[in-house]
């Protein structure tokens, strides 16, 4: 039975209770405005509407298939077929002298034979690599001997063709099936690989999202800021407390301040796009969302290296994949080396035959025998050179080989790629640190330059360097816990526990 992957996930009850719909439902005003979703919202979008995964959820079942077909090798076949011939060909001296004896001097030289044949029977091969046929055939025979009279002759034969070197054993005889299982496996941990990594872009592409949104935020209060400096340096200016330079510059600090809101919001676009990508199978005009702005952590995690390293030799589908494939090219060579001996088959036959002027009357006539026909003989088939086996054997060998080396390096590229994300993660969180440093720096040097603007101590150009500083700061914040969220993302995906993190549940039946 060819078996199918399902990808469900678990959805927590305080996400549904808190969902649009929840809050309609318990009476609730909610303001019109673009669809929030959340993170688990977005990866049901992905599993279910992916499109590169719902092509890759094929591969698994396209490989049952071919389990299947292998299997099929194994299963009788029924065959039947009729035929005619007519001939004429010269008698010999043998056939002339007794014809002339039996039928009263038929000097004829030409013998003119009529022959029909019907056939049928069941065939197949077993796993031991026994091949065997059971046959019956109905000749209806018409020629010069008998005046064209009808004769029928019948036979049935059951004939076994056995193995005894090539092609003898499971090992031989079960090779296509083990190797397209092997494959079979390898496919599923490729597929949860796939699975596995549309999770982590899907993930990582919520994470900047989530940034863009809220940078987005910061882009705008900056704006809101230098306007508001603008019209109270105006203001003074009119007063006549202030230079028109100072207005200038407030006034260039604002056309800065929309240039980086403007950037910000072409930034939240792009973000949106690629998780429409990653989330939906059709690209609607319309479709506008908003995510919810939750940062899995803010806190870099307690690390454990040696659990990880443990779950990556156990969970990662990736290298697990690449051990399947190993195994597969130890049944190549297996079956190899049975293909390089020698054919040696015992083969046998036993069967009855009968002969009668009626059909029905010539498989009757079976009765009449004392023994049936039978034959037992070896067949020997020995190349001299065999470059073929030998070839193929060698061949086998060095994609052993090559699974081997593909193994090593996968270790090297995963483990290399873990020490990077432990690396990552550790940075991101020295990050965060300092970045909430300079955030509470930057706002202490606003509002210090803005209390010595008012007493007429520093220029406007200083305070918009401060308002900068502070937008800038706080984007870098952001920035700091988007790249520490995707760190720790990462680390899961390497380690193969990806879908435990995120609360994804991967279940087959």
């Amino acid at each position: 039975m060819t078996t199918r992957r399902h990808f469900t996930i678990l959805f927590s009850v305080c996400a549904l209770l808190t969902s649009p719909a929840a809050l309609h439902a318990s009476g609730t005003t909610v303001e019109a405005g673009p669809r929030v979703v959340t993170l688990h919202d977005l990866l049901v979008g992905a599993l279910n509407k992916n499109i590169e995964l719902r092509a890759r959820r094929l591969e698994p079942e396209i490989q049952d298939l071919r389990v299947e077909a292998s299997r099929g090798v194994f299963e009788p076949a029924f065959v039947a077929g009729a035929s005619y011939q007519s001939s004429e060909r010269r008698k010999s001296a043998q056939e002339n002298s007794s014809i002339g004896a039996i039928f009263g001097g038929n000097n004829d030289p030409i013998l003119r034979e009529n022959t029909g044949r019907f056939q049928t029977g069941v065939i197949g091969r077993l796993p031991y690599g026994t091949s065997y046929e059971l046959l019956t055939n109905l000749d209806e025979i018409r020629n010069s001997y008998n005046s064209f009279n009808s004769e029928f002759v019948s036979s049935t034969t059951l004939s076994i063709t056995q193995p005894l070197l090539k092609d003898f054993g499971k090992t031989a005889g079960l090779a296509e099936i083990r190797l397209q299982q092997q494959v079979s496996v390898a496919a599923r941990h490729e597929l949860r690989a796939n699975v596995l990594r549309i999770l982590r872009e899907v993930a990582s592409a919520y994470y900047e999202m989530a940034f863009a949104q809220e940078n987005v935020s910061v882009k705008q209060q900056a704006v809101d800021v230098a306007a508001s400096l603008v019209r109270d340096n105006q203001r003074r200016l009119d007063e006549g407390r202030m230079a028109p330079i100072d207005v200038t510059q407030a006034q260039s600090r604002l056309a800065e301040a929309k240039e980086e809101l403007l950037l910000a919001r072409n930034f939240l676009a792009q973000r949106r796009n690629a998780l429409r990508e990653l989330t939906q199978d059709e690209f609607g005009e319309d479709y506008s969302f908003t995510v919810d702005r939750h940062f899995t952590t803010t806190v870099p995690p307690t690390l454990n290296r040696l659990a990880a390293h443990g779950h990556l030799y156990t969970h990662n589908p990736s290298y697990l994949a690449s051990v399947e494939n190993a195994k597969g090219e130890d049944i190549r060579i297996a079956y190899a080396k049975n293909q390089n001996q020698p054919r040696v088959d015992l083969r046998a036959t036993f069967g009855y035959n009968g002969l009668s002027d009626a059909a029905e009357n010539a498989y009757r006539d079976y009765r009449e025998r004392d023994k049936p026909t039978w034959s037992a003989g070896l067949i020997v088939n020995v190349p001299f050179f065999d470059r073929t086996g030998k070839s193929r054997l060698a061949e086998a060998k060095k994609r052993k080989l090559q699974a081997l080396l593909t193994i090593q390096r996968t270790e090297i590229t995963l483990v290399s790629a873990l020490d990077t994300a432990f690396r990552d993660i550790e940075n991101a969180g020295e990050r965060v640190t300092l970045v909430k440093d300079a955030v509470r720096l930057a706002e202490s040097a606003l509002n210090a330059e803005l209390k010595r603007l008012s007493s007429g101590l520093t220029t406007s150009y200083n305070v918009a360097q401060a308002q900068r500083d502070l937008s800038q700061a706080r984007s870098r914040e952001l920035a700091t816990y988007v790249d520490l969220n995707k760190a720790v993302t990462n680390l899961a995906f390497i380690t193969g526990t990806l879908h435990i993190s995120l609360r994804v549940e991967i279940e087959s039946d």
